[in-house]
Order: structure tokens, then C-alpha cells, then sequence
């Protein structure tokens, strides 16, 4: 203690007076003089204690020392009272003495669970030592802040002004321990907090464990912790959604190696819409079949013309349109003169030899045998416009015939040609799908980009603006000034937009349904919204509000948080199916940028025992 010195006899320990060194008590010769702390001497010594301490009073009533020691004494007894009188007597003679503030802090503890202390007195505690640590920061007096803002704040989901618990144990661990610290505060001081527990046993040497080790991570370096988390291991909704390919069945990230790459690509909207697009595999098309070439078509129809072609063959000539043949029976001048007239007049196209030849010539014949004896008859059509209308009758059967093959052949060849290329694109379209789909982002992906979205600070995610600080804005809110902690839950619901249950990914993931309930300075804020995950669409929320001295009640029921108000109950907070929350605001780790805030928590029981504390002050 900087002020206080108190020599007391080696002997008996009764207190020395100043200037002698002779114990009127015992009247030992004190050559060596030594200094008591009076918050440590045996009970059996307090009474003698009280009485020197009374005795430099009396002499002179403004005694730092005097009325300090006294303090100290009384507060060794657990008379709080007595010692808070006498240290408020002492800062008034040392107002810059930071000892005085300290104990004085201390005492106002009186024995209590810093959990279980009013509003008005953690506020008075909280100052006393504000004024200590300001005067100088030893690592007693942090320690002591620590507890007070674990325990009153911390624990009881209340908001900490100023540094955070956890960031005065960092600084403590690094700092020179005195004599006796843990154990002043253990004995005016009742902790049951886990964490405060935790930290005072291995300031105090009680436990080992590495300084970046918390019981909030359960044993688990923070690494391992956080693997857990963005695995899916702690969300058992990530096992709730039906599996629908192999990749999603075992959890895995798109790409392994660059897992940050995976969540951060979904920032893209068109990912986000492969991701439901191509959610299924595709199914391999089926193939059209090439129709063949209709052979018996043709033969039908090459049989048809040509019973056609005998008909007009037969009306050709019994019409005689212009159709003419002449006969060889016998070879002499004449009928070699008519046979030559004949060619003159005709374009002759048929020829039959006689019996012994036993061929027939069809074609156009431009010139009669040299020896007409082999020719039994000639026949052919007139150059005249009859004789044409009946060769165009003679022929059109045929070009009908070769026309109606082309049409035929053409239309089978086209579509042969059209369905080989939509096969193609087919196949191609299905390739390209299934590599779309195996590229896809995962849900794991999905779910973890879900995660990031919604932290406040996001490591892999640029800044998008946060449901939580979006809403907050958007209210003009700031949170800061927040009494307590934020509730914040956020879930996907496992309802098709018919009310209907569903386990379809394809509409579970699509929307975030989510709530926040805000503690203001004298009132209940509840926001309710739904964030559209593929258009990043959050929509305007539906607010609640309830002052704290309307509220008569607050309960936990069928996993509901019903507040009961003057005048009746307003909307209860639901909260996600199983207590599963997509992303979980935690305190415990400030490495970890992704769940880590001092404002926000996802513990309904925390935010519960802090608005029970709140109202608790409007009472």
C-alpha cells in the first residue's frame, strides 16, 4: 500500500506507536521494525488494532493512515459498513491515494455475487475504480475490474462500457503479481462465474493452461473450434436438409484448397443462381432415333407410277396423240423411203427387233438401222404439238416418280441431319450442366457464404452490410448505447411458401428468417424479417416495442420467449427449431472475427437474465 504503514511488535504483534521501538504491551525491544497489512492480522489482534487506530484519530481526526487502517480493520471483520465509512473519511484527506479507492471498491462487493448486485451498485463499484485504475493501474485493481465486468456485465448479458474482460486479462497476465491479491478478493468477493473462475486460478498459478485458452472453447484450440463451426459440425440443421449428390452428402467445400474462394464467389448473384439451378444432377437426355429411308415407300410408289405409266402408255396410243409406229415386214425401196419419212416426221424412241434378235431399244433414235432386217418396228411421237403433249404424257409418270423419290429422300435426309444436330446440342447442353453442376457451389458453401453474410465481421467476405447492422441503421440505432446484449436468431425455415413442411433444399435455403430484440435504454425493441439469399433482398422489418416498466414477466415456454405486458402478452420470440441458429454470436474468442461481438449474442438465456435485470432497474 502506498499510504499505509503500520509497524507492528515481532513479538506479540501489537501495533508499535510511531517514533518508539519498545511494545508497551509486552514491552519487547523491537530492533528490527516490520509493517502489517491490518486486513490480514489474526482476530485475536483486531481489537488492539481498533484502539491504536482510535487513539490517532482522536490526536488528529484527518489521519490518512489512521482512518484507512480503521477501514481496513473493519472491513477484515466483514463489517462493510463501518469500513466504508472510514475509507470515504480517508479519500477525503487523499483524494489521489488509488489504495483507498480500491478497498473502498472492494468492500462495496460486501461479500456479494458481483451477478447478483444491483444496477446502482455495480455503477458505484465501477466508478471507485475507474478513479484507481486512472490513478494507477495495478494489477490488483484490474483484476478486480475484470471480475465486476465478467461477472455483473458479462454474465448477466449486460453491455460493458469500456475495455472487455477479456482484454484486461491479457493485460494482467502480463504483469508482475503481488502478494496476497487472489486471495483478498476471493474473501469479500463471491464468484461462481465459470470464466471468472477459470481466469482467477491461473492468475493465482492454481491451473495451467495456455493464455489463449478459454472454457469457451471446450479444450479446442481456436483453429479446431472454428473448424468445427464452419464444417457444419455444431449445426445439425446442415444434417437436417436431405443430401442430393455425393459432394453435399459428406460436407465438402467446392474447392478444399481455397476454402475462403469457395464462400466469397458466391458474392456473385449468378453463382448463387447455379446453385439452385443446378442443385439436382441433370439427367442424361435421351437421344433421338434417325428415321431410316422409307424402301417400301418407294417400292409402293415406283409400283403405283408405273401401273400409272401403262395407263397413259395405253390412253397414249388409243388416242393417237401424236403417237406413231410403222411396221417392217419387208424390205424393199418403198419401205425404206417410209422408214426414212418416218424419222423425218417422228422423234422416234422405240425399237423392236425382229424375232431372232428378241431385244427391244428404248431411247431417243436419231437414225434407222443400215439393215432393216433386224427391225421388226419403230414407233416414236410426231414433232407437232400433239406429238409433244403425248410425249410429255409418255414421260411424266417417270419425272412424277424421280420427283416424288427426291422429295422423299430430301425430307428423311434433312431430318436425319436436323435430329443428328439437335443430338449434339443435347449432349452438348448436358455436358455443359453436368460440369455447371459439378462446379456448382456446394451447400456447404452455401451455407458457410449464409454464415459470413450475417457476422458483423466477416474474414473471408468483404463488407456487405450485415441483417443486424442494416436493421440498426435503418431504426437509428446505435449500439453502443445498447443496455444489453442483442438477441440475435437466425434460421431457415423448413416451410414452402404453402406452410407446407419440406426438406427441398431448393426453398429451405432460399430464405434466412431472422430476429433481433434490442435493449434500449428503456425499452424492448423486437425487429422480425426474412433476408432473400439469392437477391440479397432484405425487406423492411415488422417491429415490436414494449417499455420496461409495462413488463410484468419474462418467460421461456415450449421454446418461445413470452413477455407478459400490462394489458396482456405481446408477440412471442420464437426461437429456431432444436435452439439451432445458422450463425451464434459468441464473446469468448476475439480471434475469431466471425462469431466474436460484445453486443450481440445468440444465448436466449443470457438476453433473458439481462432484460430480467433491466426491468428489474424500472421497478
Amino acid at each position: 500500500m502506498a499510504v499505509l504503514k503500520i509497524l507492528r511488535c515481532k513479538n506479540c504483534t501489537s501495533p508499535l506507536p510511531e517514533g518508539t521501538t519498545t511494545c508497551p504491551k509486552c514491552h519487547a525491544v523491537n530492533l528490527v521494525q516490520s509493517e502489517v497489512n491490518p486486513l490480514h492480522i489474526p482476530m485475536g489482534m483486531t481489537n488492539d488494532y481498533i484502539e491504536y487506530f482510535k487513539q490517532q484519530t482522536d490526536a488528529n481526526p484527518k489521519d490518512t493512515n489512521a482512518l484507512f487502517g480503521m477501514g481496513l480493520v473493519y472491513m477484515g471483520l466483514k463489517n462493510y459498513e463501518l469500513a466504508q465509512r472510514n475509507f470515504k473519511l480517508a479519500v477525503d484527506q487523499s483524494p489521489l491515494e488509488p489504495d483507498i479507492y480500491y478497498y473502498f471498491a472492494l468492500s462495496l462487493f460486501e461479500g456479494h455475487n458481483p451477478m447478483h448486485l444491483s444496477n446502482t451498485v455495480t455503477n458505484r463499484i465501477e466508478e471507485w475504480l475507474h478513479t484507481a485504475t486512472n490513478r494507477q493501474a495495478k494489477r490488483k485493481y484490474l483484476i478486480l475490474q475484470m471480475i465486476l465486468r465478467q461477472g455483473a456485465f458479462v454474465a448477466n448479458g449486460l453491455q460493458v462500457k469500456g475495455e472487455q474482460p477479456i482484454e484486461l486479462y491479457k493485460r494482467i497476465i502480463k504483469m508482475v503479481p503481488e502478494p496476497d491479491e487472489i486471495r483478498e478478493l476471493e474473501e469479500h468477493v463471491q464468484i461462481t462465474d465459470p470464466q471468472t473462475q477459470e481466469w482467477l486460478a491461473l492468475l493465482d498459478g492454481k491451473q495451467k493452461m495456455d493464455v489463449n485458452t478459454n472454457v469457451a472453447l471446450k479444450g479446442k484450440n481456436k483453429s479446431e473450434a472454428f473448424a468445427d463451426i464452419r464444417t457444419g459440425v455444431q449445426f445439425g440443421l446442415y444434417h437436417r436438409i436431405d443430401n442430393t449428390c455425393f459432394r453435399d452428402a459428406y460436407m465438402t467445400f467446392s474447392n478444399e484448397d481455397d476454402i475462403d474462394g469457395s464462400i466469397s464467389v458466391l458474392q456473385n448473384e449468378e453463382k448463387r443462381l447455379e446453385f439452385f439451378d443446378y442443385h439436382y444432377e441433370p439427367d442424361q437426355p435421351e437421344m433421338v432415333k434417325k428415321p431410316f429411308y422409307p424402301i417400301f415407300k418407294l417400292l409402293k410408289m415406283c409400283i403405283g407410277y408405273a401401273i400409272l405409266w401403262f395407263i397413259l402408255v395405253m390412253v397414249v396410243a388409243g388416242a393417237e396423240l401424236g403417237y406413231a409406229d410403222i411396221s417392217i415386214d419387208k424390205i424393199n425401196k418403198k419401205k425404206t423411203a417410209q422408214v426414212k419419212e418416218f424419222f423425218d416426221k417422228n422423234v422416234v424412241i422405240f425399237s423392236q427387233l425382229n424375232d431372232e434378235q428378241k431385244t427391244v431399244y428404248f431411247g431417243h433414235i436419231t437414225e434407222p438401222a443400215e439393215n432393216l432386217k433386224t427391225v421388226k418396228e419403230y414407233a416414236g411421237f410426231e414433232r407437232s404439238t400433239k406429238g409433244l403433249i403425248g410425249a410429255i404424257l409418255f414421260v411424266l409418270p417417270a419425272f412424277l416418280l424421280l420427283l416424288r423419290i427426291i422429295i422423299v429422300i430430301t425430307r428423311v435426309a434433312v431430318k436425319r441431319k436436323n435430329i443428328r444436330k439437335a443430338n449434339r446440342e443435347r449432349k452438348q447442353q448436358y455436358q455443359n450442366d453436368l460440369q455447371v453442376y459439378n462446379n456448382r457451389p456446394t451447400k456447404t458453401d452455401y451455407m458457410e457464404f449464409c454464415r459470413h453474410y450475417l457476422a458483423q465481421y466477416s474474414p473471408s467476405l468483404s463488407k456487405v452490410g450485415d441483417p443486424v447492422s442494416l436493421a440498426m441503421a435503418e431504426h437509428n440505432i446505435d449500439e453502443k448505447d445498447m443496455q444489453g446484449k442483442l438477441l440475435f436468431l437466425n434460421y431457415f425455415e423448413n416451410e414452402d411458401d404453402d406452410g407446407n413442411y419440406t426438406e427441398n433444399p431448393l426453398e429451405t435455403m432460399r430464405y434466412i428468417y431472422y430476429v433481433i430484440a434490442i435493449p434500449q435504454q428503456d425499452k424492448l425493441l423486437m425487429l422480425k424479417n426474412r433476408w432473400d439469399t439469392l437477391n440479397n433482398d432484405f425487406g423492411y422489418c415488422d417491429t415490436e416495442s414494449v417499455f420496461y416498466r409495462n413488463i410484468l414477466a419474462v418467460n421461456m415456454e415450449d421454446n418461445v420467449i413470452k413477455v407478459e405486458k400490462v394489458g396482456g402478452t405481446i408477440s412471442g420470440i420464437v426461437l429456431p427449431t432444436g435452439g439451432e441458429n445458422l450463425l451464434e454470436y459468441q464473446d469468448y474468442d476475439p480471434e475469431n472475427p466471425m462469431t466474436y461481438s460484445v453486443t450481440r449474442t445468440s444465448n436466449a438465456q443470457v438476453f433473458i437474465k439481462a432484460l430480467e435485470k433491466l426491468i428489474a432497474g424500472f421497478k
